[in-house]
């Protein structure tokens, strides 16, 4: 064990480092567009915190992925105090051999020199690749940060639906036409609704979902469409947006409705009507990565079930 290298990687380590996810990670596939687009590419990339262990035989046989916050997100709460690694994994030939302990030493002792004061396990924005460790997939890997200090803090789960036997509850239905008549509006996006759009989700939902709708619709427009299908909104009053929802391809969401009009059941109209848009464009099937029990009841009765469940673990440096 002693011949192992940590070192920060290179970009001549990206054949070695898929490998070993795809052998280590078999439930969340890792191609290099996706780990260049997530771990280079972002802009806290660092190598202090991005190491590999080599071997000097077998080459790169282990890896983490470790980030601190050095570019804040916008109009995000600052979580500059806290420290990341969103993946990690070691070739299962080498593991239960300290190389899963060497490389989490190193990165852990960059965290404390730097003064962060907690560290989490999967929730990273913008560039996350699951909230947490599956717990059906990678028992060993909680067991390994278990005896590391680290607890749990939460389990979120992830749910998908087929769309090809959807049927729009009937509740909903009557709950959607009780709302137009109270004169709540539901519109795909318009260029017109963005400002008031935006200025619901800065009000609502400050961060990253800004950042990642901004995203979406400007993908709409350089493809020279000027209705930004993928994003409904609920409009009631003086044009002011309540609630919001979007899909990229078969991936749903995110949506929210405002605080003050929670119970309602703006939410679940936007749900089905996305669901019935994402149908009708020929998608078969739709999922999103991350939610809590509570609002899993909602999905649940337009047709979501659970498919993965994780243990999103942190470990406070501060006690």
């Amino acid at each position: 064990m002693s011949q192992i290298t940590i070192r920060g990687m290179d970009g001549a380590d990206l054949g070695a480092i898929v490998r070993i996810a795809r052998i280590s990670l078999p439930a969340d596939p890792v191609t290099p567009e996706g780990f260049a687009r997530k771990v280079f590419l972002d802009q806290n990339f660092d190598r202090r915190g991005c190491l590999v262990a080599e071997d000097p035989v077998a080459g790169v046989v282990g890896f983490v992925v470790g980030h601190i916050r050095k570019h804040p997100i916008e109009d995000m709460p600052d979580d500059s105090k806290r420290s990341w690694i969103p993946l990690f994994a070691v070739h299962p030939e080498h593991q239960h051999r300290g190389v899963g302990s060497r490389l989490f030493e190193a990165v852990e002792n960059w965290f404390q020199t730097e003064k962060k004061e907690a560290t989490l396990i999967g929730p990273y924005t913008p560039n996350w690749w699951t909230p947490g460790v599956d717990v059906n997939a990678y028992t060993d890997a909680l067991g390994f940060l278990s005896r590391r200090g680290y607890v749990e803090a939460m389990r979120p789960l992830s749910m998908d639906a087929p769309l090809i036997s959807y049927v729009r509850p009937a509740w909903i239905t009557e709950r959607h036409e009780k709302l137009l008549k109270e004169g709540v509006r539901f519109e795909v996006a318009s260029l017109e609704v963005l400002p008031a759009l935006f200025d619901f989700l800065l009000r609502e939902f400050p961060g990253d979902w800004q950042r990642h709708v901004r995203e979406v619709c400007n993908q709409t427009l350089a493809s020279g469409n000027s209705v930004i299908r993928r994003v409904r909104v609920a409009i009631e009053g003086t044009e002011e947006v309540v609630g919001f929802t979007h899909h990229d391809g078969e991936r749903f969401g995110p949506f929210g409705t405002a605080r003050a009009v929670r119970g309602r059941g703006i939410g679940a109209a936007l749900l089905a009507q996305t669901i019935e848009d994402m149908r009708a464009q020929g998608l078969y099937a739709a999922y999103f990565m991350w939610t809590d029990d509570t609002a899993a009841r909602l999905y649940s009765e337009v047709g979501f079930r659970e498919s993965r469940r994780f243990s999103l673990m942190k470990k406070d440096w501060s006690k």
